[in-house]
């Protein structure tokens, strides 16, 4: 199985306007520690359609569990990657093909763990409500700007909170898993 880090950084919230910034990712070990190179693409040195055809070969939207995504709120990120994808005619979706993507795509996303460990309440339960982050709403001024190497910075670090977040739920969940398993 083919474990990533995933995220991805936008000029804004809107995918059909607004243009992706960076995708970044890593492979992950199966006890979801991170191992190889951290890449991020960028749409400074690619251009946004060749960082979005580059970053589709690996998989992402095949039903395969060769790329299966690990992050905060994927939802977001791959329904952006989706817009974008296709108004760049490298991938066409027909609704047949969302739902069975939706239906059949493995994923692993802290979105929901935030919202339990906010009592069960959707405001407020963001990642730097749990941890050290600046926030995403800084790179679209900071892209605008020119700051290449702060928007690099800025992934860089949210991909470490990230992790380090993921690695204490793990062992967390591992453990009240053990107690609570029923035998077979």
């Amino acid at each position: 199985m083919g474990l990533f880090y995933f995220d991805v950084e936008a000029e804004g919230e809107d995918p059909q306007q607004d243009r992706l910034i960076t995708i970044q990712f890593q492979a992950l070990t199966e006890d979801l520690r991170p191992v190889g190179p951290f890449t991020v693409l960028t749409e400074w040195e690619w251009g946004e359609k060749e960082m979005v055809r580059s970053f589709l070969s690996r998989g992402v939207f095949d039903e395969t569990w060769d790329f299966v995504p690990v992050g905060n709120r994927l939802h977001f990120d791959l329904t952006f990657l989706m817009e974008r994808a296709q108004r760049h005619r490298l991938r066409e979706w027909g609704l047949a093909d969302l739902r069975r993507f939706w239906f059949a795509k493995p994923m692993i996303d802290l979105g929901t763990v935030f919202v339990l460990m906010n009592r069960g309440k959707f405001e407020g339960s963001s990642i730097s409500a749990f941890a050290e982050k600046r926030s995403s709403a800084e790179v679209p001024m900071l892209h605008r700007q020119g700051k290449r190497e702060e928007i690099l910075a800025y992934v860089a670090q949210e991909k470490d909170a990230t992790l380090a977040l993921l690695s204490e739920l793990r062992s967390l969940l591992t453990a009240f898993g053990d107690r609570k398993r029923r035998p077979p």
